[in-house]
Order: C-alpha cells, then structure tokens, then sequence
C-alpha cells in the first residue's frame, strides 16, 4: 500500500520536474492531482493500492500518461477539450481539476491499468546526442558499427542514422526523413565527415514495446507531454522509420543481452553497445554484470574488432546527462557531451 504523503510528495516532485523540463501543463496537472490526493479524494483512492516505490517506479507519469491517452482516444470527449496535442486550450486549475477527477472516476479501470505498468517514453530527441557518439566511432576506427541498445523500449533510437539534424549552422543526415531534430547546440562538434555505417541494429528491452501494434503506439504517445507537440510529432515520424527497418527489441534482460551480443567478435566492425537515461533503473548486480561482460569482450578486442560502450548516463543521479564513450582497445573513456534529458540542448565538448 502507498503512503498517501509519500504519493502528494511524489508528484509535487515530478510537477517540479516537468515545469523545469518545459511542460508547466503537465506540472498543473499533476499539482492538481497532489491537492486530491492530499485532500483524500478519487486520486487518493486510485494510488492507495499501489504497492511500489513512487518516485522510482514513476506513478505521477503513470497518471499523467493515463489522462493524456484519454485525450488522445477521445479529441473531442471531455479531456481532450483541455489537452494541445489534440487542439484542446488549458482551463483555470478548478475547470482543469473537475475534469481529470471526473474522468477518473468514471473510467476508473483504464486508469488501473496504466498503473500496472511502467512509462514507456522511447524519446526519441536523445538522438540528437546518440548520433555524436556513433560518428565518432566511425571516425575513430574507420569501420561499420553493429549497436546493440538495452532498454531499447520500442528500438525507435536505433534509428538515429536515418534522421535529419541541425547543429548550430551544420546539417547532417537525411534531409527527407519524417524526423528532424533541432537541439539547441553549444561547443564544438562531432565528426561531422565521418562515414557512418551501421550495418546491425538491436535492441533489448525487459518490456518491450510492439510498434506494430496501434494500441502500443498509442500508449508511446500518452506518454509525450502534451504541451509539446513537437516530440509527438518527432515520436510518430521515428516509429515509421522503425518500421521501414525492421527494428528487433528482444524480450530479455540487459545482462544476457550484452553477453550474447559480445560473446562472438565481429571481424571488420565495432561491437557497440549503447543505452541512455537507464542505467540507474538497474539493479547493481546486473550493472556489475553487464560492465564485467564489456570489459572482458573489450580485453580481447583489436583493430579489427574493436568494442565500444556508449552510454548517455547522469554520473550522479542528480547531474545532467552526459554522453560518454569507452572505445577498446585501449579502453580510455572519453566524455563527449552535456545534455538535457530529452536531447533539447546540447553542450559538445
């Protein structure tokens, strides 16, 4: 059973969050949804049975996202009246608040079961960042990459290479793909005039999402804030390049994952394996699994084979993403880039 103070004060914390992250609807809502819990009302009552950590198992953005799907499937119902991403305007907090707690309690099992499974984002801006840790491979050892991602969600990131991006005053990638990204750049650049090849892509995911089904592209999208459409926009666009490439996300944990992926060498290719804004999710044993398989695979990498761990990973829970590279042989780590979460701002250093 749920705490009910922890509850308020796990939502207060990720409206904090989101309005930091520049989404102040998303923060309302959610700062609406603290006030009832507090006050012992319908949102009270629809967390009180929730029996994992708040904060570390997300259920403020298990609510958000479950509101936000309503809107979605209904444009024209009650919710979507107030959500952007379906043309709806924000209401004052009282209208705004009459109508997430009547929608909730009327459609209380949709709600039940958003809660029983964790927010699946798969955001897609990380991109922006990725793509300069993989041109820099390239440049580095001259060869293809085979990148196998953990937590891959919906794999839609292994994609990276077929968007188009805007770096400052350079341009990189396919000027025709449905997915552009823009991030504001500070510093220098990646290897821009790198020959960038990725001839394998996988991913790995403990619950993968199925693109090929509506109903869980559906509820990629419910988990975009809806005061930012551009990353609906940008989502949409990556699931129908995954599409086109076949992407694979295994069912498996990250550990077996990495050890199947650098069991065999891959002659005339760099083995890389990457992931982003996860790490810390992970229990430590499997972490110190994970670590110990690259590190072993990277002992007995060469210049015709080399393995490279790229990871867009807070050094401290509390720090800003950064963007770092471990590339064997050899294994020094390079730190390549700051970034915002969601890949909106970039410092290259």
């Amino acid at each position: 059973m749920t705490d009910l103070n922890a509850a308020a004060k796990a939502f207060h914390l990720q409206a904090d969050f989101c309005e930091n992250l520049g989404s102040p609807f998303t923060a309302r809502v959610l700062t609406v949804l603290a006030a009832d819990i507090g006050a012992g009302g319908v949102i009270a009552n629809l967390v009180a049975g929730f029996e994992e950590e708040p904060v570390a198992a997300a259920l403020a953005l298990r609510v958000a996202g479950a509101l936000h799907r309503r809107a979605l499937d209904e444009p024209n119902g009650r919710l979507g009246q107030l959500y952007a991403t379906v043309g709806g305007a924000g209401p004052d907090d009282a209208a705004l608040q009459a109508a997430l707690i009547k929608d909730i309690a009327e459609n209380r099992s949709h709600y039940d079961t958003y809660l029983e499974g964790p927010p699946q984002t798969n955001e897609v801006g990380r991109s922006a960042v990725m793509i300069g840790g993989y041109l820099s491979i390239a440049a580095q050892t001259g060869l293809p990459l085979h990148v196998f991602e953990i937590g891959a969600s919906a794999g839609l990131n292994l994609g990276c290479d077929r968007f188009f991006y805007r770096f400052g005053d350079e341009i990189w990638g396919d000027k025709t793909s449905p997915v552009s990204l823009v991030p504001d750049w500070h510093g220098g650049l990646p290897p821009l005039h790198a020959d960038l090849k990725i001839a394998e892509r996988q991913g790995c995911d403990i619950a993968p999402v199925d693109i090929g089904e509506h109903e869980n592209q559906r509820r990629l999208e419910s988990y975009i804030w809806p005061d930012q459409p551009e990353r609906l926009a940008r989502l949409r666009g990556a699931v129908s390049v995954a599409k086109e490439l076949g992407t694979r996300v295994l069912h498996e944990s990250a550990d077996v994952f990495v050890e199947n992926a650098l069991q065999n060498s891959a002659p005339r290719a760099v083995r890389v394996i990457a992931h982003t804004i996860m790490w810390q999710y992970m229990p430590e044993d499997m972490r110190a699994r994970i670590e110990d398989a690259i590190g072993q695979a990277g002992e007995k990498a060469s210049g015709e084979s080399p393995v490279a761990w790229l990871r867009l990973e807070p050094v401290d829970v509390k720090d800003p993403p950064s963007l770092r590279l471990t590339l064997w042989p050899g294994g020094e780590t390079q730190e390549l880039a700051i970034a915002h979460p969601h890949g909106a701002s970039v410092k290259w250093l």
